[in-house]
This record gives C-alpha cells, sequence and structure tokens, in this order.
C-alpha cells in the first residue's frame, strides 16, 4: 500500500541525491525503517524550504521492480533508491502540490553530492544465471520474511498474553483496594453518623433546659408586671392619639403639596407636548419643502436627461438617414458597374458554349470511323439496305453554324493560347491544340471563380465588421443608459430610505414617550393606591387600640 503521510519515524538515512524541480533545486533523501518495514523518499527545497514526503512499505517497493531484471534483487538498493529519484516530480493536485511517481524519467536528471562521486549505480543487464540466482534469493527472501513474520507474531502474542494478565491482576488489586476503602468510608460515616445525633441530643437537651427556665421568667415577669403594663397601656394611647393628630395634620399638609405638585406636573407635560406639538409641526412643515426641492430636482434632472435622449435619438435618426443617403449614392454610383459586369457574364458563357460546341465539333471530326462489316447477314450492304427501307439516318451529323460572336471569340481564344504549337502541329497549319485551349479556358474560369469567391469572403467580413460595430455600439448605450437609471434609482431609494428611517426614528420615539407617560401614570396611581391602604390600616389599628 503507497502511503503518502509522514511519519515522525522514517528510520535511517541510506540514500541522498540532488535533483531540481520547478526550477528550484531540492534534496532528496531515502529512509529504510526496518522496523515499520517501509522506504520513505523526502525531498526538501534549498530555496523555499518546502518539504514532500512519498512512502511505500517493502512489499509495494519490491512491486516496483517486478519486471525490471536489472533491479528485483533487493540487495541493489542504491539502483533502486536512483530509479525512483529520477522518476519523482512534483505536481499540483486540486491547489496543493504532491510528490508523485512518474512512469517514465523527467527531464530534470539527479546528480550525486559532492562528497560521493564514486557511487556505483548499475546500468548493463544482467545474464540467465544471475536471473535464476536472483529468483532463487527472492523465493528464499519470501520465506524468510515468511518465518520472521510467523516469529514476530508469536512473540507479540506472548507479550499481548502477558500484557492481559498483568492487566487482570492489576484490575483485581485495583478491585480490593477500592473495596477496602469503601469499607473504612462506611465505617468513617457510620461514626460521624452517630457523633452527630448525640449533639443533637445534647442540644436538644439544652435547649429544652433553656425554655422551662424562660417560661418560668415569663411567668414571674408577668405576675409583677400586669399594673405597670396598664399604666404604660393608658400613657401609650394618650401619646399615639398626640400622634394620630399630628400626623393627620402632617397627611393633610403632604395631600395639599401632592395635590399641588401634581398640577404642576401636569401643567408642564401640557406645556411640553404643546411644544413637541409644535416641533413636529414645524418638522413637517421643512421636510414637506425638503421633499418639494428634491422633486424639483429630480423633475429637473430627469428632464435634462430626456433632453439629452432625445437629442441623442435626434442625431441617430440623422446618422441613420445619412447612411441611408450614402449607401442609395453608392447603389446609384455601382448600378452601372453592376450592368457591365452582368453584360460580360453573359458573354463570357456565350463564349464557353461556343469552346464547348467548338471542343464537341473537333473531336467528332478526329473520331475513328467505325468498321463496317461487309460480310454476312449483318453487313454493310443489308443494313443500308434496311436503312432505305425503314427511312436511314445521316451518316454525320450537321455541324451548327456559329454566330459571328462565338467564331470571333473562337478565333482569338485559338490564337491566343499557343500559334507556333498550331502550326507545328501533326494533323495542319489549320488545326487549334483543343488541350492548350481547354487549359486556358479552365485557368481563366478558376481564377474568376477565385476572385468572386474572395469577393464574397470579403463582403461577408465587412457585414460581419459592421454588424459587431453596431452591436458594440448598442451594448455600449444599453451598458450607459442601465448605469444612469441605476444611479438615478439608487439616488432616489437612498433618499427614500433616509426619510423613511428618520419617520420611523421619530414614531419610535414619539411611541416610548407615550409609554414612558402611560407607565409614570400607572405607577402614580399604584403608589397612591397602596398609601391610601396603608393610612386606612394605620386608622383602623389606631380606632382598635383606642376601642382597646
Amino acid at each position: 500500500m503507497v502511503g503518502d503521510d509522514e511519519d515522525t519515524d522514517k528510520g535511517e538515512l541510506k540514500y541522498q541525491e540532488s535533483k531540481m524541480f520547478n526550477s528550484e533545486w531540492f534534496l532528496c533523501n531515502a529512509y529504510d525503517n526496518t522496523k515499520a518495514r517501509r522506504i520513505t523518499f523526502e525531498i526538501y527545497g534549498l530555496d523555499t524550504q518546502d518539504t514532500f514526503t512519498k512512502v511505500w512499505d517493502y512489499a509495494a517497493f519490491d512491486g516496483l521492480f517486478r519486471f525490471n531484471a536489472e533491479l528485483m534483487n533487493p540487495n541493489r538498493k542504491e539502483g533502486r533508491f536512483h530509479y525512483i529519484i529520477e522518476r519523482l516530480s512534483v505536481v499540483t493536485v486540486f491547489k496543493d502540490r504532491e510528490l508523485k511517481l512518474m512512469p517514465e524519467p523527467t527531464e530534470e536528471t539527479p546528480m550525486l553530492p559532492i562528497y560521493e562521486t564514486t557511487r556505483k549505480i548499475p546500468t548493463g543487464r544482467m545474464d540467465l544465471k544471475e536471473r535464476q540466482r536472483l529468483r532463487e534469493q527472492m523465493d528464499m527472501l519470501d520465506i524468510r520474511r515468511a518465518e520472521n513474520i510467523a516469529k514476530r507474531r508469536q512473540a507479540t502474542k506472548q507479550k499481548v498474553l502477558a500484557h492481559i494478565m498483568r492487566l487482570k491482576e492489576e484490575d483485581k488489586k485495583r478491585k480490593e483496594e477500592q473495596e477496602q476503602k469503601i469499607e473504612e468510608e462506611k465505617k468513617l460515616r457510620t461514626k460521624q453518623k452517630e457523633e452527630a445525633e448525640r449533639k443533637e441530643r445534647e442540644e436538644e437537651a439544652r435547649l429544652e433546659a433553656m425554655r422551662k427556665a424562660r417560661r418560668k421568667a415569663v411567668e414571674v415577669k408577668e405576675e409583677r408586671t400586669e399594673e405597670q403594663d396598664e399604666e404604660e397601656y393608658r400613657q401609650l394611647r394618650a401619646r399615639w392619639r398626640v400622634k394620630d393628630a399630628e400626623r393627620a395634620k402632617n397627611l393633610a399638609d403632604q395631600a395639599a403639596k401632592i395635590a399641588a405638585e401634581q398640577k404642576e406636573r401636569r401643567a408642564a407635560a401640557e406645556k411640553h407636548q404643546q411644544h413637541l406639538a409644535d416641533v413636529q409641526a414645524r418638522r413637517e412643515v421643512a421636510w414637506a419643502a425638503r421633499d418639494e426641492r428634491v422633486r424639483r430636482k429630480q423633475n429637473t434632472k430627469l428632464k435634462q436627461i430626456l433632453e439629452v435622449k432625445h437629442e441623442r435619438e435626434r442625431q441617430a435618426k440623422l446618422r441613420l438617414e445619412r447612411n441611408k443617403e450614402y449607401l442609395q449614392l453608392l447603389h446609384t454610383e455601382r448600378q452601372p458597374i453592376f450592368a457591365a459586369q452582368l453584360v460580360r457574364t453573359e458573354e463570357r458563357k456565350a463564349a464557353q458554349q461556343a469552346e464547348a460546341q467548338a471542343f464537341l465539333n473537333y473531336k467528332e471530326k478526329r473520331a475513328i470511323p467505325k468498321k463496317v462489316n461487309k460480310k454476312g447477314a449483318k453487313s454493310g450492304k443489308s443494313r443500308s439496305s434496311d436503312k432505305d427501307e425503314k427511312g436511314a439516318k445521316p451518316k454525320g451529323k450537321a455541324k451548327p453554324k456559329a454566330t459571328k460572336s462565338d467564331k470571333g471569340e473562337s478565333e482569338t481564344d485559338g490564337a491566343g493560347t499557343d500559334t507556333k504549337s498550331a502550326s507545328r502541329s501533326p494533323r495542319g497549319p489549320g488545326k487549334v491544340d483543343t488541350e492548350k485551349a481547354l487549359d486556358a479556358v479552365e485557368a481563366k474560369m478558376r481564377k474568376e471563380m477565385e476572385e468572386a469567391k474572395k469577393r464574397e469572403m470579403k463582403q461577408k467580413k465587412r457585414d460581419k465588421k459592421i454588424q459587431e460595430k453596431e452591436q458594440e455600439r448598442l451594448d455600449k448605450e444599453n451598458a450607459r443608459m442601465a448605469e444612469v437609471r441605476e444611479a438615478y434609482r439608487q439616488n432616489v431609494t437612498v433618499k427614500e430610505e433616509t426619510a423613511a428611517e428618520k419617520r420611523l426614528i421619530l414614531a419610535q420615539k414619539a411611541k416610548e414617550a407615550e409609554t414612558a407617560a402611560e407607565r409614570t401614570k400607572l405607577d402614580r396611581a399604584r403608589l397612591d393606591r397602596v398609601r391610601e391602604q396603608n393610612i386606612a390600616r394605620k386608622e383602623m389599628q389606631r380606632l382598635a387600640a383606642l376601642c382597646a
């Protein structure tokens, strides 16, 4: 299994080389951990101090060289390490840099350290005996590996059993200590409970003695002070009457004072409410004036925008009319050229037809005469007699009469191809070289077709460019208008939000003021009720005392 996580115990350093990754020199180290049975490759950046790690266990590492006859021997560790370092590469996987093993050596070649320039790295191939010996050694390695694994498993099993027995003994000892502590805790709690019960009994006895002494003292004191109490009660009732009179007077004064204060507070509250109403009215007037100014400014701005828009639309219409006039002018100027071109096209078609007819006539003249069978039933005489009876067809086709223009073009074309070749032709000085004439006509037609194709492509490019320019202008105009609308909308939205927020704040303040006034009113009513109840209770107590 291949592991990518860095382990704290990499093992002993076995091999070291230097290699360049992404224009940076890295120090490549190979570690062998015989206990964990794994090989660790670690590279360390000399400039950025970046560290990347790649880990294989022994089985996976041997599997890398299973088909390499040179490095399948596990004893060739330096060659194996050099083979791996040649194929290491730093790649990016999901924005993370990782160390990967490539199937082929990378462009960067690893270098040995300066202090190790004589290291032997196998580069040749082995013979059959060497391979057989390596196979036998690998088989023996598997056997030894299995034996070592069995030994280690047995030792591990013995260690686990010993560890389990030790854990059992520790658990038994811990349980015994726990039971002993529980017994000691029970004894201690029983002793504490008995001591608490004894103290509680002693405290109860002491309190009972104190209660008896107190009851006896109370009885003696009650018997001795009954007359004194009656005298004191009479004096107390007299003092109470005086105090009640003073209290009634004070209560009347306080009630008058409270009524005056309440009247003043109500007047102040009414005055404050009137002031708030005046301020609110002035605010409403100011807000209305500000909203009117904002509306006028917005209307002015909108009017300016509409004027600019109308002006631009007018200019666009003028531009479109000028373009149409220009296109009409171009159309008027191009019509004679197009008419002349159509005339030349018709002339070229007529010339082509004449050349084709001339070529057909030439082929008929050059055709080999048909061989006539003069013997047998199908001889020429019998066939001629049959033809005479049925109305024989003419032997040759009548040569069509060419027009003057066709004659002229054919003569000019024949003269233009090659007069010398015509004069040197074995057919005679009056014959025309048809192949050269056809080649000239084909070249001429190909040239005209290429020119027409080029003109068509240029016209398509011109139309496409005009369309792109128009679309770009429209996109810019739409984007600019969208920006203007968005700016206007944002300005209006910000102002509306500010005004709404101000109105909400004022409404909240008014609501809070009303809530506070209501709360104050309720508190004052509650205090008045409590005060009246207290006065009534005191009055009842005073009357009860007087009656007593």
